[in-house]
C-alpha cells in the first residue's frame, strides 16, 4: 500500500512530518496480515471447508447400524441395506444353516425308509389285513382227472391277505393264503395256496383303486391218483378298497384271473374270480 504525504513549507515541519508519516505507514503494513488471517478464519464455517474424513451412519429396521467413513469426500455415500431375511453374526449364520434342506447319505436313508402317515380317521395303514370270500365266474381245467377237459369246476374260495411292507410312494407287499374248493367229475378237490402279492399304488396314498399280481405255491389237500400234489399258482387282479368306514374296519371288492399249473403232471386250471370282504388297518 502506498501512502502519499502532503508537502510541508517549513523546514522544521518537514522533519517532524516525515517522521510521523513513516511511523503511520509502518503500523498499517504490520496490521494488515493479521487482519487478513482473522477474516479467513472467520469465513471457514461459512465456506464449509472440511479438513478431515467424512462419516455417515444409518440404522436398519432390525436394530443393526452401519457407519461409512470416506476420506476427503464431503458427500455422504448411501449404505446398502441388507435384505430382510439376511442374518448377521455367528448365531444367526447357524440359524440359516439349520434352515437349509438336508442332503447326503443320511437324508437319502431317511427318504427311503417306510413312511408312517398320520391317520385322523383311526388306525394306521402301515399294515392291514383282508378277509375275503370269493367264487369262480368262468373256469376250465385241462388234463386233470377224467374227462381230461372240464368246465365250471371251481366253487368257492376263502383267503387272508396281510400287508407286510411297502416300497415308499409306489407299491405294497402282501402275503396271501387261500383255500379253494373244486368240484371235479371224479370228486371234490381242495387246494391251499401261499402267495406273495404286489399291489400298487401303495395303500398309504389312500387311492381307492389298486392293481396287483403274484405267484406262489399251491398244495393239494387231496388229489387224484397219478396227479401232482404241488402246483404253481399265479394271479392278476384289480380291486377297490375303502379304509376305516367303521373305525379301523373297511370293505374291498376284487376280481381277476386265478390260474395254476401242476408241477409234477400235465394238469392245468384257468379261471376268473370275484371276491369281497372286510379290511382292517392297524
Amino acid at each position: 500500500m502506498l501512502l502519499n504525504r502532503a508537502p510541508s513549507h517549513s523546514p522544521s515541519g518537514s522533519s517532524s512530518g516525515s517522521s510521523s508519516g513513516s511511523s503511520s505507514g509502518w503500523s498499517l503494513s504490520r496490521a494488515f496480515p493479521r487482519l487478513a488471517v482473522a477474516l479467513l478464519l472467520a469465513a471457514l464455517p461459512v465456506m464449509e471447508i472440511q479438513l478431515g474424513p467424512v462419516a455417515s451412519a444409518q440404522v436398519f429396521e432390525d436394530g443393526y447400524s452401519a457407519v461409512d467413513v470416506t476420506e476427503g469426500d464431503p458427500k455422504p455415500r448411501q449404505v446398502r441395506t441388507p435384505p430382510a431375511n439376511t442374518r448377521v453374526g455367528r448365531k444367526r449364520y447357524a440359524e440359516n444353516q439349520e434352515a437349509q434342506p438336508e442332503t447326503g447319505r443320511d437324508a437319502a436313508v431317511k427318504y427311503m425308509s417306510p413312511r408312517q402317515p398320520a391317520n385322523s380317521s383311526g388306525g394306521s395303514v402301515d399294515h392291514y389285513l383282508q378277509i375275503a370270500f370269493g367264487w369262480s365266474v368262468n373256469d376250465q381245467s385241462f388234463k386233470w382227472g377224467q374227462p381230461d377237459n372240464q368246465t365250471n369246476v371251481g366253487r368257492w374260495n376263502l383267503g387272508i391277505s396281510y400287508r407286510m411292507g411297502e416300497w415308499v410312494n409306489s407299491m405294497d407287499l402282501l402275503m396271501r393264503v387261500e383255500a379253494t374248493r373244486f368240484a371235479m367229475a371224479e370228486g371234490g378237490i381242495t387246494k391251499f395256496s401261499f402267495m406273495p402279492l404286489i399291489t400298487f399304488p401303495d395303500a398309504s396314498s389312500r387311492f381307492p383303486l389298486y392293481f396287483g399280481a403274484g405267484i406262489g405255491l399251491g398244495i393239494f389237500g387231496n388229489q387224484f391218483g397219478g396227479e401232482s400234489s404241488l402246483a404253481l399258482d399265479y394271479q392278476v387282479l384289480a380291486g377297490a378298497r375303502f379304509f376305516n368306514l367303521w373305525g379301523s374296519a373297511g370293505l374291498f371288492v376284487e376280481g381277476g384271473v386265478k390260474n395254476h399249473i401242476h408241477v409234477l403232471s400235465d394238469g392245468q386250471y384257468n379261471g376268473t374270480f370275484v371276491s369281497t370282504g372286510t379290511l382292517f388297518t392297524f
